[in-house]
């Protein structure tokens, strides 16, 4: 949200009114807020992008959603698009299925759902079991290129980009964990898991 929109917004949350484009007079409202965020509020405030008095007024309540790759019930969530995609009885082979929970969906349930729907599309009639046969090489390529190893060991490479992040963001653990697209407590389970 841009500084202007955030300073309009603070002011109809202030004042309890709004004035309509081109209107002349407020019109009293009353309104409760419920925002979502893929973004960290506490850094954009102290990097100035996000008014401190407006995260204030907004951040009540917070509920904190884990990534896809985090979630425990992925499997369950695949039915459930498959059911929506008129496909509730194709299952995903073993193969696919691992590829597809460990990628790092930065397209969120959207990317997923087209996921699914293309590898649909590409079935055969009668096909009620989706392999990687069913991805065109393009999405692949994607989803596996994050999974190819790099120099060492997948426990080293992690614990250093860990490392790097946390110095990046002087130990900000919040911050860290946005960089690296994770949440705070799967960085702190990370941290945890690595050092024992």
């Amino acid at each position: 949200m841009p500084l202007s929109a955030q300073v309009k917004l603070l002011r109809a949350l202030q004042e309890g009114a709004v004035e309509a484009v081109g209107g002349r007079k407020p019109v009293k409202v009353d309104v409760r807020i419920i925002a979502a965020t893929n973004r960290d509020l506490a850094v954009l405030v102290a990097h100035k992008q996000f008014r401190e008095d407006l995260f204030y007024r907004v951040n009540g309540i917070s509920v904190m959603l884990p990534a896809l790759r985090e979630r425990d019930d992925f499997s369950a969530l695949v039915g459930r698009l498959l059911a929506k995609l008129d496909a509730p009885t194709v299952v995903l082979h073993d193969d696919l299925n691992r590829l597809l929970g460990g990628y790092h969906w930065p397209g969120n349930i959207r990317q997923l759902e087209m996921v699914l729907r293309t590898a649909l599309a590409m079935r055969e009639p009668g096909d009620l079991v989706l392999t990687l046969d069913h991805l065109p090489d393009s999405m692949l390529d994607e989803l596996t290129a994050s999974e190819r190893p790099q120099a060492g060991s997948i426990r080293e490479n992690e614990l250093e980009l860990i490392r790097q992040s946390l110095d990046t963001h002087l130990g900000n653990v919040s911050a860290a964990a946005d960089a690296l697209g994770i949440s705070r407590a799967t960085l702190y389970r990370k941290l945890k898991q690595l050092r024992s």
